[in-house]
């Protein structure tokens, strides 16, 4: 093939690919070429290629070749970075419908055997919307109780269930809330039965453990599935995630996690800069859902004090610039962190670490935090969070800077290697239409009245218009 006829089929192949009208996901082999690369654990490769092969990143660089089978996407101009991942997310759980006739309540919050990945199913448009703002994969988990389940990974694919996640189970999460109806309500009778549900756990796996080496003499201890999943929790090899916003949870769940040497992450931590001392060698995902200033530690307490005029103003801005900057204080502190959403939309949750950058969290923080960090506290950082051979695929490409940029828009997402197209462009502004091209039958006939000001002064004048179609006359008195 002459060469100049494979350089056009190549740019009429690039034109179509990255063309704004929607189209399915496409699979199959791919070269990114003339990418800015941000690689988030190797630096930035100003101007390079990344090779997509089998959902899976097979070569990255500055001096890449192009496979001959390869689909190649010219990305001059534009940003690849990991895709980003959320690890507080509820898409694709129902919203607790009643049970059918002679089936038992659930006791909502207090199910630590249940597992997420066997009834989540995520709503095309919702992974859609998730994608749109650079969301390639989120953690799933139940948002309300004390002891609530096992929560899966998932890709930001079409309609995925628990059956395409990218690691299931992630880990068990606690909260503080209680049942509602019934024991634990109180914050006390939440954390006592956490902690005898823990104890008991342990018992019951020594149990376990000593009847399956050797059961002869032993009665077979009975099945208990709440009990069996806290087990590998208080061993150590499943992560307890805690849901754990101000101050002082932050402080019960350290402490709940030192008695019972658990491999905890706070989740939430939007105080975390008022328990540095309780988050000193341990690891946070934390929300930038940032709580009103009213809901902050302190603040009723501030509000029965006396003070001058206008101090409620300034207390409630200070309260917003430490509230925006809790990720910055935990990065100047040493705390390892991801930043998860807290269970917004993806745009607000890109436009809020935005306000966490603006307050002072340097922008390659940001982004490793909500890429290779959250990947690591999902125990796939091995699999995700770079852009590095042997990788999934899962990459955002955008125009203006990068997707945590001010300017950065999306225009293309891979997820699992599969290209799926970003948020149409906005359509250009209206241009006006000029005098008479208006909607049919309109008309600017009539009598004008208008004042001057001229080196005599103020003039009055009176124009009279006359419309003719897209033609008028007229004429102006005085």
């Amino acid at each position: 093939m002459p060469r100049t006829v494979a350089v056009f089929r190549r740019t009429i192949l690039t034109a179509a690919l990255l063309s704004p009208l929607p189209c399915v996901a496409q699979e199959g082999t791919w070269a990114l070429t003339n990418a800015r690369i941000e690689t988030v654990t190797k630096g930035v490769i100003e101007r390079g290629t990344i090779v997509i092969r089998d959902g899976l990143i097979v070569a990255v660089g500055a001096d890449v070749p192009v496979p001959a089978d390869a689909r190649v996407l010219d990305l001059t101009k534009r940003t690849v970075a990991p895709g980003l991942i959320d690890l507080t997310s509820s898409l694709g759980l129902s919203t607790g419908a009643a049970p059918a006739a002679g089936v038992p309540p659930r006791f909502v919050g207090l199910e630590p055997e249940r597992a997420v990945a066997d009834e989540v199913k995520v709503p095309a448009s919702d992974a859609r919307a998730a994608r749109e703002s650079g969301i390639t994969a989120a953690l799933i988990a139940p948002t309300r109780g004390a002891l609530r389940g096992l929560s899966v990974l998932l890709p930001m694919r079409d309609s995925v269930s628990g059956t395409g996640a990218l690691r299931a189970p992630v880990a068990e999460h606690f909260g503080f809330q209680g049942t509602g109806g019934g024991y634990p309500q109180t914050i006390m009778g939440v954390i006592a039965h956490q902690r005898q549900s823990l104890l008991d756990a342990r018992r019951y796996g020594l149990i376990e453990d000593r009847w399956r080496a050797n059961p002869r003499g032993i009665a077979r201890p009975a099945n208990d599935a709440k009990l069996a999943a806290l087990v590998p929790v208080v061993r150590g090899t499943l992560p307890a995630f805690y849901e754990a916003n101000s101050e002082n949870e932050i402080r019960r769940a350290v402490r709940v996690g030192k008695e019972f040497d658990l491999k905890m992450t706070v989740v939430g931590a939007t105080e975390g800069w008022r328990a540095l001392d309780a988050l000193a060698g341990r690891t946070a995902a934390v929300s930038v859902n940032f709580p009103r200033p009213n809901a902050v530690t302190g603040w009723s307490y501030h509000n029965t004090t006396r003070h001058a005029p206008g101090d409620s103003a300034a207390a409630d801005r200070d309260a917003r610039k430490a509230i925006e900057g809790n990720a910055a204080a935990l990065y100047k502190a040493g705390v390892r962190f991801a930043l998860a959403s807290g269970g917004t939309r993806g745009s607000d949750f890109v436009a809020n670490v935005r306000k966490a950058i603006t307050a002072g969290l340097p922008a390659d923080v940001a982004m490793q935090a909500v890429t290779i960090r959250a990947a690591e506290l999902a125990g796939l950082g091995e699999a995700l969070g770079s852009i590095e051979v042997g990788k999934i695929a899962n990459l955002v490409v955008t125009e203006g800077g990068n997707v945590l940029s001010d300017s950065g828009r999306v225009r293309l997402v891979f997820v699992d290697g599969a290209r799926y197209d970003g948020p149409a462009p906005p359509p250009p502004p209206a241009r006006a239409a000029p005098i008479g091209a208006g909607t049919a039958g309109a008309s600017v006939r009539g009598t004008w009245r208008l004042t001057t000001e001229s080196p005599r002064g103020a003039q009055a004048v009176t124009i009279n218009v006359a419309q003719n179609g897209a033609a008028f006359t007229g004429e102006k008195t005085p």
